[in-house]
């Protein structure tokens, strides 16, 4: 389930013919797999800030942008794609309103897990990347502009499969400049702000920032939900095992199916709370009166 910005509209892919439908908007491109050349799934789905288009992250590596018109013909194919990763592609944020820039977490075999591409830049200097998150980055999420550290560039906090989470300054990420902060490992990297090694006990399968706060929450395959504050990288509250960790296989258009341990889906921000869903088919929400406010007015 993706939320809409601006106006409350949510768009739900359900399968049909099972006990749910799933809805599809036009045609991924070529997946970059052998034959039988079965279609990536789709892992993440995000609106820019006006609602006018879409980025999609697939298990093939490939980011995508998409141009939302309903009911026209022209949206069956995406208008920029470009192949990030040579694994998979987890997540996929907006990282300004321009709506060319956008960030990635997923995996390369060179360990170079987070990318940031602008899809309107000339294909030779289009991305940059981030070395992080040993194993692959599972989920990200981006801060307003005006907010956070001290940096008046937008920051994206990123989680990995081994539970780890970082904070990264776009601005020194973007233009290669030399400066590190240092992380709570003892290493450095590039526009790293700070990294948390074992922020979870398992994979960190869902990142969202809250609006106007320097507040995030992280949700995880250990079934845990945290609130974070990104201004000193401190835990600020703890819900845990929110969701059962579930086992089971996943279908693929060969016929067979991997196995997929689950708990914490996906977090969705609202203005009193938030809402998880979580691979024991539960939807939750968690009411939270005046704590985002009361943690960022310190």
């Amino acid at each position: 389930v993706f939320n809409y910005p601006l106006i409350t509209f949510v768009l739900w892919l359900l399968q049909f013919g099972k006990d749910s439908a799933r809805a599809t908007y036009g045609v991924l491109p070529a997946a970059n797999i052998p034959p039988p050349y079965a279609l990536a799934s789709i892992s993440a789905v995000q609106f820019d800030y006006y609602g006018q288009r879409f980025a999609t992250a697939a298990l093939d590596g490939t980011i995508c942008t998409w141009q939302v018109e309903v009911g026209g013909r022209s949206n069956v194919h995406p208008t920029e794609s470009s192949l990030c990763f040579n694994s998979h592609a987890s997540d996929v944020a907006y990282v300004d309103a321009s709506g060319s820039v956008l960030t990635a977490a997923g995996c390369n075999s060179n360990g170079a897990n987070v990318v940031i591409l602008d899809m309107l830049a000339p294909p030779a200097t289009c991305q940059t990347s981030i070395v992080c998150h040993e194993g692959g980055a599972r989920s990200l999420s981006v801060f307003d502009n005006n907010i956070g550290c001290g940096s008046i560039s937008p920051l994206i906090v990123t989680g990995g499969k081994s539970g780890d989470v970082a904070l990264h300054d776009f601005r020194f990420v973007s233009t290669g400049k030399s400066k590190h902060h240092k992380t709570s490992a003892g290493g450095s990297s590039r526009g790293m702000i700070w990294h948390i090694p074992k922020a979870h006990l398992g994979s960190v399968t869902s990142l969202s920032t809250i609006p106007d706060t320097t507040l995030f929450l992280t949700g995880s395959k250990d079934g845990d939900v945290k609130l974070w504050d990104a201004k000193n990288s401190q835990l600020v509250f703890h819900w845990p095992k929110l969701h059962e960790r579930h086992t089971f296989f996943q279908p693929t258009s060969r016929g067979f199916g991997g196995v997929v341990r689950a708990a914490v889906t996906d977090i969705h921000v609202l203005t009193n709370g938030f809402v998880s869903c979580g691979g024991d088919g539960s939807v939750k929400l968690v009411q939270i009166k005046n704590e985002f406010a009361t943690v960022h007015q310190d």
